[in-house]
């Protein structure tokens, strides 16, 4: 028989154990609780570098905490069906070859425009070394597909040709490559409407207009000191209020020797468009990579800078491009030699731009389509083709995807982040996408918001609304979470939370 002291003893141990129980679970209930009502130290530091606005992208590190079972890919440009839409046609373009890119295309909403600035030459004055072997022509459309080359009335090249052509006043001996960008105080200077860089003797230098067409320069204080010969190109950093001017090195390893590849990328930045940092080499090519880096033109959407890094290789002599991505415009990254990561390349045998292509520095979004305005040439950079412009588009946004490996749900989970609207997904879906919320801190489901709870994507969409249940996101503004999207042949391109 158990006696009653051994009873007494037994019953104090269940009593002692249900104490335990119940303070471990109100201790549990109540780190989730304080997990939702404050965050940690390193919790707080995490957030301070995240992207500071959309949209997001899964490529990004600064938002994406890990992935799996998914791989990624540069989405292939679509080339528009009536390439090209401009080629050689006047007096001044038949001088030499022309018209090529190394120019700029924007849409200048005050003037309701499309307006592109290109590149001709003048075979004589460059086979002579004489001033203005290269210059800046101006052309305009309404639609981005009909363009206009207007009679300006500005270039004469010292009195040796006819005003009638569509040359802009710019430089004083050798304009070859511009990058022309819209003033982002041009409201307090409307003087300087349009700001642009370009080559010219003794390097390379700032000017303004108000029209894009005669442009001013004092060539008092070069932004580049010596010939830097590329696409040089800058673009506005607004989150920092600064300007990253990207330009061919001065200094490369193999100085002194021939047959050397020399062309690499380095970046300038500046506050004021007048005093530069000195260039730092930030890209040159790997083991594995053609010969020359030619160019990288940049371009940003949401917090994120894309690069278009032209290739030149030097067995073909094609030039082509690479789609590259970068935080903060200096540390740059490239997907695997595996993966799909061409952007555009050079088009099929015996056509039009056969032998080259080369992107304007950055697209025109029209409707939900990016247009990637382009030079192409018909045959190989070591001998002189036609050159003409065309384009090729992708949807909004859709320029590196991840998709989930075949017949596997994928999965990509992001860093913490303090909720503050509602979740759009821009992606495709056959099997499905469903998105989970999960702790910050702990990396668990939130009961309610798991990915069963989660009503599945499948389609084609830009903007697609989340929901668990009749639920959205935005339920838990203020609230610092993660979110993992599982994905199953499916593919996604962005997201945003607005």
């Amino acid at each position: 028989m158990i006696s009653k002291k051994s009873l007494l003893s037994t019953k104090k141990m269940i009593i002692i154990a249900i104490i335990i129980i119940t303070v471990v679970f109100s201790e549990n209930v109540f780190s989730q609780k304080k997990e939702w009502q404050s965050e940690s130290p390193s919790i707080q530091k995490q957030l301070t570098k995240l992207p500071v606005k959309g949209p997001y992208f899964p490529i990004d590190e600064r938002i994406i905490e890990d992935r799996w079972m998914v791989k990624r890919f540069v989405v292939p440009l679509q080339r528009y069906a009536n390439n090209p839409i401009i080629r050689k046609d006047t007096p001044l373009e038949e001088l030499g070859r022309g018209p090529a890119a190394y120019g700029t295309i924007l849409f200048d909403k005050q003037d309701d425009l499309f307006k592109m600035w290109y590149i001709i030459s003048d075979s004589n004055a460059y086979n002579n070394k004489l001033p203005y072997s290269y210059n800046v022509c101006y052309a305009e459309s309404k639609d981005g597909l009909d363009w206009k080359k207007p009679n300006l009335g500005l270039f004469t090249n010292r009195g040796m040709i006819s005003p009638h052509n569509n040359a802009i006043s710019l430089g004083r001996e050798k304009t070859n490559g511009i990058d022309v960008e819209l003033n982002p105080y041009a409201a307090h200077t409307p003087e300087k409407k349009f700001i642009a860089i370009h080559n010219d003797s003794g390097g390379v230098f700032v000017s303004y207009s108000a029209d894009g067409k005669t442009f001013d320069c004092s060539f008092d204080k070069p932004a580049v000191w010596y010939h830097s010969d590329t696409h040089n190109n800058f673009v506005y950093d607004e989150i920092h209020d600064r300007w990253l001017m990207y330009v061919r090195p001065r200094a490369y390893a193999g100085n002194g020797l021939k047959h050397v590849g020399r062309r690499r990328v380095s970046v300038k930045m500046s506050t004021d468009l007048v005093n530069w940092t000195h260039e730092e080499t930030i890209l040159v090519p790997e083991e594995d990579d053609p010969d020359y880096f030619y160019s990288l033109n940049v371009f940003r959407r949401g917090d994120l800078y894309f690069g278009q890094l032209l290739l030149y290789e030097t067995v073909y002599h094609h030039l082509y491009e690479e789609l590259v991505w970068s935080s903060d415009g200096i540390k740059w990254h490239r997907l695997p030699l595996e993966a799909q990561k061409i952007f555009l390349n050079v088009g099929p045998e015996n056509s039009w731009d056969a032998g080259m292509v080369n992107l304007f520095e950055k697209p025109l979004l029209v409707g939900d389509e990016m247009r990637f305005y382009y030079n192409g040439t018909n045959l190989p950079h070591n001998v002189f083709g036609e050159n003409a412009i065309g384009f090729a588009t992708t949807k909004r946004d859709r320029l590196i995807g991840v998709t989930s490996i075949p017949d596997t749900s994928g999965r990509i989970l992001t860093r913490p982040f303090k909720v503050n609207g509602d979740l759009f997904i821009n992606a495709q879906a056959v099997g499905g996408i469903r998105v989970e919320i999960r702790s910050a801190i702990r990396d668990e489901p939130l009961e309610g918001w798991t990915a069963g709870d989660c009503m599945p994507f499948r389609g084609d969409e830009l903007d697609h609304p989340i929901q668990w249940g009749n639920k959205k996101l935005s339920e838990l503004k203020g609230k610092t979470i993660r979110l993992r999207f599982q994905l199953l042949d499916a593919t996604l391109y962005a997201f945003d939370i607005k």
